[in-house]
């Protein structure tokens, strides 16, 4: 099961919620469950935002639970929430209506999580690794309408995690809402990729950079739809400017994502 929760500005059929719904069907049989709080949070009142999430959350909680107590249900562990930009922190807080009892969230992805109102002091709003068994996070508009620091199990900065490759545009704006929303097409780009953006663990932007990290083979992971769950740390990737984005494996063994070793949802 996968819960789908998009940006600010978004909504249930505005992309990358089908497009993201479309790459799972081909993938597979799931069940894909989209949250729409579009009507609830509109341009230009931002102060909506303030409220907009706990509202949400505490809504997709209780979607959670229902699922976890219906007959034919699934517990909180098999399932997996992936939230962009403000869906992101949506995501992280349905872990704080959730009790022990009641079980911890199997797996949450984070894509380029918003900075924006979330920048202070209140961590306890931030998705971080103590919100779900696995959490994911991958950064492509870090520092800038993304957070920039490393919060989850095992975080993917992408192309450096600032600045992305095609979206240089006539105006800063326009170049740096690019840079911000490029992470969906790489995620949904990642469900269905023979190749794989394998990312390799690097200590920091500039040792990246500079080109000091040299990975063994067995050292990269799979970013997005299929990272291991075992996974931890910080990682770096490049990608192509135009899709495919996916490079494939940048080691000297050649591997793909179809044979690749990687676990879905935890399970008990």
């Amino acid at each position: 099961v996968k819960i789908v929760i998009h940006g600010f500005g978004g909504g249930r059929n505005l992309s990358p919620s089908p497009d993201m719904r479309k790459a799972y069907f081909i993938r597979g049989n799931y069940n894909i469950i989209i949250v729409d709080y579009g009507s609830a949070v509109t341009e230009p009142c931002l102060s909506q935002i303030e409220w907009a999430p706990r509202f949400g959350s505490l809504c997709v909680s209780q979607l959670v639970k229902y699922i976890a107590h219906h007959p034919r249900g699934v517990p909180p562990d098999n399932l997996h929430l992936i939230g962009y930009s403000v869906g992101a922190h949506i995501a992280g807080l349905v872990a704080n209506y959730l009790t022990p009892d009641e079980g911890k969230l199997g797996r949450i992805t984070g894509l380029d999580p918003t900075i924006f109102f979330y920048a202070g002091t209140n961590n306890s709003r931030d998705l971080d690794s103590s919100d779900a068994h696995f959490v994911d996070i991958i950064h492509t508009g870090a520092g800038i309408l993304g957070q920039w620091s490393a919060s989850g199990h095992a975080d993917f900065y992408v192309n450096g995690g600032t600045s992305q490759p095609g979206c240089a545009s006539s105006t800063i704006f326009q170049t740096l809402a690019c840079d911000h929303t490029k992470v969906t097409p790489y995620f949904i780009e990642s469900i269905n990729s023979e190749k794989g953006f394998w990312a390799g663990p690097c200590t920091t932007l500039v040792s990246y950079l500079l080109g000091w990290c040299e990975p063994k083979d067995s050292e990269y992971v799979l970013m997005g739809e299929h990272v291991s769950q075992r996974a931890r740390g910080v990682y770096y990737v490049t990608t192509n400017a135009k899709p495919p984005y996916a490079r494939g494996f940048p080691g000297k063994n050649r591997r793909t994502a179809k044979n690749s070793e990687y676990s879905g949802v935890r399970r008990k």
